[in-house]
């Protein structure tokens, strides 16, 4: 089409999703609870007394352990809508010349995640693909959940708190410290590097997701993927309708993601942040369930609160000043990848 516009690496900005996505999304049907929108984690489908909780997403800007990510990338986001992952498919796609010690590998890392967060692997297709340059997962969990307790995105209201789970950028740091090993040597310490590749084993938010739910007073859950931190913020405010007030000096950074990101000169509020998970509950359960996660060891802040949506969606730097919470249009870690790669 002539003057159309290139799109960055990454995900598909929000606007053109509601141009060139959303109106095309087949036969209506009144069993879908919840389908395709801005910010939400999963699909729920009405299955008599328990709803279906469907998700599908790849794994594209990683290499190391891509099948073990598949899993728990795709679990946390139907974790996140108050169910426990059941059923897992792949489509795994290997460059032309792959040694067959490659897909081994894959299946051998889905096998274990799966094993980790209690799914089955049930079905999918293998393929070698012209023109990749590096393997391509894209995954399909599904879970299930009583009707009356599944969560979704948009749920968050006016007056809630968000809670941030353990720290942002996770998944980021991971994958830069795994990935960029080369480059980062002499700009951070062996130590320093080694913690921060570890970061991964981190990634999974299902058991703080679940124990949230049965603790009650939950609004909303997202898990901060692309774009990071401020993106699952804006992701989440625009579902609901709403804005937010966020605390710069409230959110929780490892020393690993602080090294990385200051040696690449990245930020790390827009860096992909799988591994922690926004939580948005009533104000008067919030202790509690900070209380009831440290219990089952996950670190839990306070970062911000939720607001009337004409007060905007606002990020309070260190230093005082303000500035607007917008959609994060490419991850750093796409960025990155893209400037050294």
């Amino acid at each position: 089409m002539s003057g159309a516009r290139r799109l960055p690496t990454g995900k598909v900005p929000a606007e053109v999703l509601r141009r060139f996505v959303f109106p095309y999304c087949g036969v209506p049907c009144d069993r879908v609870l919840q389908g395709p929108g801005v910010g939400e984690d999963a699909a729920v489908i009405e299955m008599g007394d328990s709803v279906l909780i469907a998700k599908a997403n790849p794994i594209t800007g990683a290499e190391g352990r891509i099948g073990w990510l598949a899993v728990h990338i795709n679990a946390n986001d139907v974790a996140s809508c108050g169910a426990s992952p059941r059923w897992f498919l792949a489509i795994v796609l290997l460059p032309e010349g792959a040694d067959e010690s490659l897909l081994e590998n894959i299946m051998i890392d889905i096998h274990d995640a799966c094993c980790e967060v209690g799914a089955s692997l049930i079905g999918g297709h293998t393929e070698i693909t012209p023109n990749l340059d590096r393997p391509i997962i894209a995954g399909f969990m599904m879970g299930e959940v009583s009707k009356e307790k599944y969560v979704t995105t948009g749920g968050a209201k006016v007056g809630d708190l968000i809670i941030l789970t353990k720290y942002a950028g996770i998944e980021g740091t991971g994958i830069l410290a795994t990935d960029l090993a080369g480059i980062l040597k002499g700009k951070v310490s062996n130590a320093f590097l080694k913690k921060a590749s570890e970061m991964l084993r981190q990634i999974s938010v299902v058991p703080e997701a679940l124990k949230a739910v049965e603790e009650g007073g939950v609004h909303s859950l997202h898990t901060p993927t692309e774009g990071g931190l401020l993106n699952g913020v804006w992701e989440m405010t625009e579902a609901a309708d709403i804005g937010a007030v966020i605390y710069e000096e409230e959110v929780p950074m490892a020393d690993e993601t602080m090294h990385v990101c200051q040696a690449l000169d990245i930020d790390p509020l827009k860096l992909m942040g799988s591994g922690a998970l926004l939580i948005v509950a009533e104000q008067d359960r919030t202790d509690h369930l900070i209380k009831a996660l440290n219990e089952i060891g996950v670190k839990a802040s306070v970062i911000g609160r939720t607001t009337v949506k004409k007060e905007g969606r606002i990020l309070v730097k260190r230093d005082g000043s303000k500035v607007i919470i917008e959609a994060v249009h490419q991850d750093e870690v796409y960025r990155i990848l893209d400037q050294y790669c």
